[in-house]
C-alpha cells in the first residue's frame, strides 16, 4: 500500500509542473499558491471533519509547524516560479537534491549520520547534477546551469523542501495528517493573499476567468494528492523507502517535458534525472 501512495505521489507532483508550465505562465506564483490554499483547506476541513480527526492537535506543537508554514511558503513559491519560467527537465532533477539537505535537519534532530554506502548515494547525486549541467557540446557545465533561474529556483526549493521534510515527519506521527493540512493550509492562505497584494496588486482580479479557475483548480487537485499521499505513506512505512519511490517524479517529469512541450537535451537531462533519483536512493536506503 504505501509503494502505490508513494509512486502516485511522485505522478501527482510530475502533474502539478506540467499544469504550470503548460497553462499557468502568466499567473503570479502567489496566485497559484493561494488558489491551492483555499482549495486544500476547504478540503481537508472537510476530510478532517468525516474523519472524526482533531483540529487541535498539531497546535500541541506550535513551533514544529510555524517552522513548517514557513517553509512550505518559501519551497512552493520557489517551485511555481521554476516551474512556469524555465524547463521541467531542470526543476525536477535539482529538485532531487532535497534529500541530501535532510541530512542536516535530521542530525540536528536526531543526531544521526549517513554512513557507508550512504556517502555513495551523495556521490551518485552529485554526478547526476554534473550530467544535468552538459551542453550540446557534451561537457559539464555547472556554472552555467547555476546562472539559470529555473535552476536556483529549483535548488532553493530542494533546501527549504529538505527541512520541511524532517518536519512534516515529526508533526504527523504526533497530530496525523487531516489537522496537519488544515493547520498548514489555514495559516498559509491570508499569509499569501497579502504577499500577493502586496507584490502583485490586481492579480486575483486579472485571474478571475473560468480557465484561470480551471488551471488552479487542477494545480490544487495535483498539490494536495501529491502531499496528501506522500504523509500517509509516511505512516505506512520508513521515511527511507518513500522518499526513495518519490523520487521517480524526477524522471517522470523530465519525459513529460520532452513529451507535451519539446524541451531540448533529453538524453543527458534524462541521465541526469536517473542518476540523482538513483543517488538520493541510496543515500535514504543506507539511512
Amino acid at each position: 500500500m504505501w509503494f502505490a501512495l508513494a509512486l502516485a505521489a511522485a505522478l501527482a507532483q510530475a502533474g502539478q509542473f506540467a499544469v504550470i508550465k503548460g497553462r499557468a505562465r502568466h499567473l503570479h506564483p502567489f496566485l497559484i499558491m493561494l488558489g491551492t490554499q483555499v482549495i486544500g483547506v476547504t478540503v481537508w476541513s472537510l476530510i478532517t471533519w468525516a474523519a472524526g480527526a482533531s483540529f487541535a492537535a498539531p497546535w500541541r506543537l506550535p513551533g514544529w509547524v510555524i517552522a513548517a508554514i514557513v517553509l512550505a511558503t518559501v519551497t512552493n513559491y520557489l517551485l511555481a516560479r521554476a516551474s512556469a519560467a524555465g524547463d521541467l527537465s531542470v526543476v525536477a532533477p535539482v529538485l532531487a537534491v532535497a534529500p541530501l539537505v535532510s541530512i542536516l535537519p535530521d542530525w540536528l534532530f536526531t543526531g544521526t549520520l549517513p554512513h557507508g554506502v550512504g556517502w555513495l548515494g551523495v556521490g551518485v547525486t552529485v554526478l547526476g547534477t554534473m550530467t544535468l549541467s552538459r551542453g550540446e557540446a557534451r561537457r559539464f557545465d555547472l556554472r552555467r546551469l547555476f546562472t539559470r533561474e529555473d535552476a536556483l529556483c529549483a535548488l532553493g526549493a530542494a533546501v527549504s523542501f529538505g527541512f520541511l521534510s524532517a518536519i512534516d515527519r515529526r508533526v504527523i506521527t504526533e497530530a496525523g495528517v487531516p489537522g496537519y493540512m488544515v493547520a498548514i493550509y489555514l495559516c498559509q492562505a491570508p499569509l499569501t493573499a497579502l504577499l500577493l497584494r502586496v507584490r502583485h496588486p490586481g492579480a486575483l482580479a486579472r485571474a478571475a476567468t473560468a480557465r484561470d479557475a480551471l488551471t488552479l483548480t487542477l494545480h490544487a487537485a495535483f498539490a494536495g494528492a501529491s502531499i496528501a499521499m506522500q504523509l500517509t505513506a509516511l505512516l505506512l512505512a520508513p521515511v527511507s523507502y518513500v522518499n526513495s519511490v518519490r523520487q521517480l517524479s524526477t524522471v517522470f517529469t523530465v519525459l513529460i517535458g520532452r513529451m507535451l512541450f519539446g524541451e531540448p537535451g533529453l538524453r543527458h537531462r534524462l541521465a541526469g534525472a536517473v542518476l540523482m533519483g538513483a543517488g538520493a536512493a541510496v543515500l535514504l536506503f543506507a539511512r
